[in-house]
């Protein structure tokens, strides 16, 4: 085909053709993440002689297109004048003057006279008058969240946007800001947008909240965050952010900011100098040499993680050292390992669009990980099957084929009967089995016992709805899982996601497009803090330290051999604390005291000679420290994060620290270099090429290879292109062998009289963690407090009504709440999150935890609710 004469190739639509051409034409309402519907009619050319919406025209063999002739213009001038008349036209304005439009032809309609105004939501703005009725914010709406907020009401010139009844801020909008970043006009705006001035600069870096991983356009003015946007060509978000990654990124320039170290003097936090703070760490770590531990954070960056590990190993002989991993997909790598021999996602995000089915495990995807759970949710809409295990009816339980809503602790007992489901329906993939797998014959006689029929008063599923999955998910042809908390944060979190990776094995799901089991990541690094060796047991690249080649290789990088200690779980550390083996230890961006279980944390810190607090801001944990170090926060600094489908993507630096606050990296070589170990890092891209050194995953990386889209580990040499899918042709361990597990019940349930609930915690959409960076954003409007979540029976047996201020009561500790009622919760059960300090919620969390891995019990605890008077 031709565009203006020029011959040129396209295979979808005219408008793409010129594109092509590089011809100037107009298209208000397309965009590559919404389907094309020629409702703005700018983009009109000519083909072969006939004028046609160039956006919904498919390109065919032979066409003859013209983009600017007299008729094009006089029409698109037309247009102009009609938005004019019927709208203010808002951020259109100067380009309708472009085409010569000066609001003279029509008269303007009276009706849109009155401003319609809405600013009720934190973020979003509404001007109606500006709206031109592309209907592309509808179109992002659904297509690319999938929350059906927008409608157009009426007819003809009296057609309008509207939401339904109410202020804005009352309806089902998730913030996520698509619809801002498609409006044409600012008809839908943002307060950033509003109060932006010129952007002098635009930085790519990655999100540090959710191990999804998006990639960010970071506006940059006057040393300031102007807006964020999504990047367009990223393959982990398509240009799509949530509400955090969007907007909640005021807590960089938030006056709680730490700005100076501080020492504690007299029992009082005090400011220092960074010399002084630097040299009472080095002291003291350097005389209780065989007595400190390290907590490494998911939220700083790989290089900062590797960093911490080799200051415990190679500065200070010890293998104490841990990350957040082990309280949340520590029995995520533990089960996958043990069964595949290696603990990662086996596949990409890209499989999510690939799947035909989706089974999702213990993850309320469209909370925890937003830009994965609308994929989800497309994927849904568009036809493939979806498949829910969750003791709540989360927003995608209530879109699912089939939703499972297990009793609290019984995945094991529940996933057992869906594979005795699936044999006996003969939904697998026998040749797979043979080929890739063993023990399957045993696996076979040990799941007699779990008939959906008899494990039905166990699970509380029934046993129908039981092998209607298991038969959906058998005979899918590309059955793709992901999971989350729900699974793995139990007595038997291990264990559970080997039966997970049993399931995949029985269905052939493994080493394809499509497949695959693919954990969700809770933070934005919590991958690469493992993969840097943030663990005891293992090192940079998941290296076993006692095996001969991997200490060869260590030592002859670091010049000092690897440490003898069996080194210390995070659990095991608090232990230590207490009984005075640890006396010092060091934490890195992560604010226990809220996170782990309080049953011991909160003495076991007291009971330190010295506690390393290198923080944000002054956190519940840093309140207890003896040393404070000022960080930066991920806008601040360079290096790189991994994300749950292995991806090493950049990190750089948009704006710069407050105060006297360093990058991290820098602090841990200050560190490093006082207690005996300098490093001669000048840059974090140094320390990657140091990480390829010691981890053969790691060999092919570098700065420049990542600059793009990054690389999914592992990356074995420079030519390399990374690993998108896993075990492709054999398992890391040779044949995967099918984990026979028994049920054991909790030993947390044994402490259940008095107790008739059982408690779930987990997160909400508004709010990250432990809330300490969204707490400071207007994201608290969205959710100003914590809630329990109960069924409307169990709160009439309680005398509770919805809002009512309640105890909540454990066998090990108080949290006090707001209570919810809903009946997407089951009757005997309940769910609290944990994003605000005062309401104590793992006050209420016991200290057992997972038999293989040493995470704690999140998600089983019994309690009971009490009014308070």
């Amino acid at each position: 085909m031709k565009v203006d004469g020029r011959p040129v190739t396209a295979t979808t639509t005219v408008l793409a053709a010129c594109r092509a051409a590089g011809a100037d034409v107009p298209a208000l309402c397309g965009d590559e993440r919404v389907s094309r519907g020629g409702h703005c009619r700018a983009c009109i050319v000519e083909v072969n002689g006939r004028m046609v919406a160039a956006c919904t025209t498919p390109a065919r063999d032979g066409q003859q297109v013209v983009t600017d002739t007299p008729r094009i213009r006089a029409y698109r001038r037309d247009l102009g004048e009609l938005m004019l008349a019927e709208s203010t036209t808002g951020a259109l304005a100067d380009t309708l003057r472009g085409w010569g439009c000066d609001g003279a032809r029509y008269p303007r309609d009276p009706a849109r006279a009155e401003p319609r105004h809405d600013t009720s939501h934190p973020y979003l703005r509404l001007d109606l008058g500006a709206c031109i009725k592309c209907r592309v914010c509808v179109k992002g709406c659904e297509e690319i969240q999938g929350q059906f907020v927008y409608a157009f009401e009426g007819r003809g010139r009296s057609t309008m946007l509207t939401w339904g009844e109410g202020a804005f801020a009352t309806t089902a909008c998730v913030g996520c800001g698509a619809c801002v970043s498609l409006c044409p006009t600012g008809a839908i705006t943002d307060v950033d947008r509003q109060r932006a001035t010129p952007t002098a600069h635009v930085v790519r870096t990655t999100c540090s909240y959710c191990g999804v991983g998006c990639s960010l356009e970071v506006h940059v003015a006057a040393d300031r965050v102007q807006r964020i946007d999504g990047n367009a060509t990223s393959p982990v978000n398509h240009g799509h952010l949530c509400v955090k990654g969007r907007y909640a990124h005021g807590f960089a320039r938030h006056p709680d900011r730490l700005t100076t170290p501080l020492i504690r003097r007299d029992g009082v936090l005090e400011p220092a100098t960074w010399d002084e703070a630097i040299a009472l760490v080095a002291t003291t770590f350097t005389r209780l040499r065989g007595h400190v531990a390290a907590l490494s954070s998911s939220r700083c960056t790989n290089e900062e993680n590797y960093l911490v590990q080799k200051w415990m190993r190679a500065g200070l002989g010890t293998n104490n050292v841990d990350c957040c991993a082990r309280v949340c997909h520590g029995p995520t790598a533990a089960g996958m390992r043990h069964v595949f021999g290696t603990g990662a996602a086996t596949n990409s995000l890209a499989d999510i669009e690939r799947a035909d089915l989706l089974l999702v495990a213990g993850s309320n995807s469209t909370a925890a990980h937003p830009v994965i759970g609308a994929r989800i949710k497309q994927a849904a809409l568009r036809g493939a099957t979806l498949i829910v295990i969750d003791p709540r009816r989360t927003e995608l339980a209530e879109l699912a084929d089939v939703h499972l809503q297990l009793r609290i602790g019984t995945n094991v007992v529940l996933l057992n009967s869906l594979a005795r489901a699936m044999i006996d329906a003969g939904a697998i993939d026998q040749a797979f089995i043979d080929r890739r797998t063993e023990g399957f014959v045993a696996y076979t006689e040990f799941l007699r016992g779990f008939a959906p029929e008899d494990t039905a008063a166990t699970t509380s599923v029934p046993a129908e709805l039981v092998r209607r999955a298991a038969a959906l998910y058998g005979t899918a042809k590309r059955p793709l899982q992901t999971h989350g908390l729900g699974m793995t944060e139990h007595y038997q979190g291990s264990e559970g996601v080997m039966l997970l990776c049993n399931l995949a094995m029985l269905a052939g799901a493994l080493g394809r497009d499509g497949v695959g089991v693919n954990p969700l990541r809770g933070q934005n690094n919590v991958q690469g803090a493992a993969d840097m060796g943030c663990q005891p047991d293992l090192v940079t690249g998941y290296g076993v330290r006692t095996d001969a080649a991997v200490q060869e290789r260590f030592a002859r990088v670091w010049g000092v051999p690897l440490p003898d200690d069996r080194g210390m779980t995070i659990p095991r550390m608090y232990e230590a604390a207490l009984s005075g083996e640890v006396k010092a230890m060091y934490i890195l961006g992560e604010d226990v005291i809220q996170t782990d279980p309080s049953v011991h944390t909160e003495a076991a810190l007291d009971a330190l000679e010295l506690l390393v607090v290198q923080e944000l801001f002054l956190s519940e944990t840093a309140k207890r420290a003896h040393v404070v170090l000022p960080g930066a926060s991920f806008l601040e600094k360079d290096g790189t994060f991994t994300n749950g489908e292995r991806r090493i993507q950049r990190v750089r630096k948009a704006i710069e620290s407050p105060g006297q606050a360093r990058p991290d990296w820098q602090i841990l070589c200050e560190l490093m270099a006082a207690t005996g170990i300098p490093q001669q890092f000048a840059h974090p891209r140094e320390i990657m090429d140091e990480i390829a050194q010691v981890a053969p995953q790691f060999a092919g990386v570098t700065y420049d290879r990542l600059d793009h889209d990054g690389l999914q580990w592992p990356v074995p040499t420079l030519e390399h292109p990374g690993t998108q899918i896993l075990h492709t042709e054999r398992f890391t361990v040779g044949k995967a062998t099918f984990a026979c597990v028994d049920y054991a019940p909790s030993p947390v349930l044994d402490h259940s009289a008095g107790f008739p609930l059982r408690l779930t915690t987990g997160r909400v959409l508004d709010h990250y963690n432990c809330g300490t960076m969204t707490r400071r954003t207007s994201n608290v409007e969205l959710t100003p407090a914590d809630v329990i979540e109960l069924h409307p029976d169990d709160a009439r047996s309680a005398g509770l009504a919805d809002g009512d201020r309640v105890r909540v009561v454990s066998p090990f500790g108080e949290a006090t709440a707001i209570a919810q009622l809903s009946e997407g919760t089951a009757r005997g059960q309940a769910f609290l999150s944990f994003h605000f300090p005062e309401t104590g919620t793992n006050r209420l969390i016991s200290p057992i935890l997972d038999r293989l891995a040493d995470c704690p019990e999140y998600k089983l605890t019994p309690v009971r609710i009490e009014r308070m008077r």
